[in-house]
């Protein structure tokens, strides 16, 4: 006769729990009791451990329990990698993916970096009004190469307190920089993460709560890779109103906001083959887009190259 409770089991053994839950529970757990502690309302809840290995059945109705009755624990279970449900795995087109949906006042609040054998992890985090966001805002992941790039735009966004996290992601293996971009849309947050060579990624877009998780190892393909010849701008700061540039060239199929390598940014109207092609385009942008002998250059570039720092004479 079947057992009821072994099925029970079986299935709850086959439940996929991802590497980080038991610090962050364990964590989480810990800093619950001071605060109840601290606060004097609960009893402790010792108890639930020592019975711990009771049955597998008994495990799963904790872990509910402490889920809806412990706000520290529920509020860093959010910050689990891939807790949540999967909506989809990004499809690139022409190097660009999108996701989401309409929010507004969305906080990016934390951008975490997750280490692993053979990969890393760069896992995005929203909030809205404090609370834990569950669905993704809308947002556009870009990817490029001269230097190998990945541009992410998010929209519904007027806060960015994880800009401070950007620093950290530098303490990967492969990423090499990580610096927010200037937006003229103040619902609008920007920034990129160059690598230190080719990558492979996908992205995958999770909701409650709302997470995208970029997955990245290096591409031990063997490319022939040649120099190309970048049409730019000339270097400004980063709040320079010369950033308006980008909008004069939004019909550009390769555009983008770069840092260089005295962390100056320029904008780059696209990168070509061959010099004389971009020669070609940047005159024609220069009699079609208001911009001078001054403002627009070549720069030949090597495969993951920083960009260099150019200063127009004009």
């Amino acid at each position: 006769m079947n057992n009821p409770f072994e099925k029970l089991k079986n299935q709850y053994d086959e439940i996929a729990i991802p590497d980080e839950l038991a610090d962050v529970t364990e964590a989480a757990i810990q800093r619950g009791k001071l605060e109840r502690e601290r606060n004097n309302r609960r009893t402790r809840t010792n108890i639930w451990f020592k019975r711990a290995g009771a049955s597998a059945a008994s495990i799963l109705v904790v872990f509910t329990i402490s889920v809806n009755t412990m706000p520290v624990l529920a509020s860093n279970l959010a910050q689990v990698p891939g807790l949540g449900t999967l909506v989809k795995t990004l499809q690139f087109h022409n190097g660009s993916a999108g996701g989401g949906a309409i929010t507004d006042n969305t906080d990016i609040n934390l951008i975490t970096l997750q280490k692993k054998a053979d990969h890393e992890q760069i896992v995005i985090h929203f909030e809205q009004d404090q609370q834990t966001q569950q669905i993704a805002s809308s947002f556009n992941v870009k990817y490029s190469e001269y230097p190998t790039t990945m541009s992410l735009s998010i929209g519904g966004a007027r806060k960015f307190s994880a800009e401070t996290d950007l620093a950290a992601l530098k303490e990967s293996k492969l990423i090499k920089d990580a610096y927010q971009v200037m937006s003229f849309d103040d619902s609008l947050i920007r920034f990129n993460i160059t690598f230190h060579e080719d990558v492979v990624f996908d992205v995958k877009e999770y909701s409650n709560p709302a997470q995208v998780i970029i997955t990245v190892k290096p591409n031990n393909a063997e490319q022939e890779r040649k120099s190309i010849f970048s049409v730019r701008t000339n270097s400004f700061a980063y709040d320079d109103p010369q950033s308006i540039d980008e909008e004069k060239l939004l019909d550009m199929e390769g555009l983008r906001m770069l840092r260089d390598e005295h962390g100056t940014y320029f904008v780059e109207a696209g990168y070509f083959e061959t010099k004389a092609e971009a020669e070609a385009i940047m005159n024609t942008l220069i009699q079609t887009k208001g911009f001078t002998e001054n403002t627009l250059f070549i720069e030949q570039r090597e495969t993951n190259q920083i960009p260099k720092a150019i200063i127009s004479n004009k």
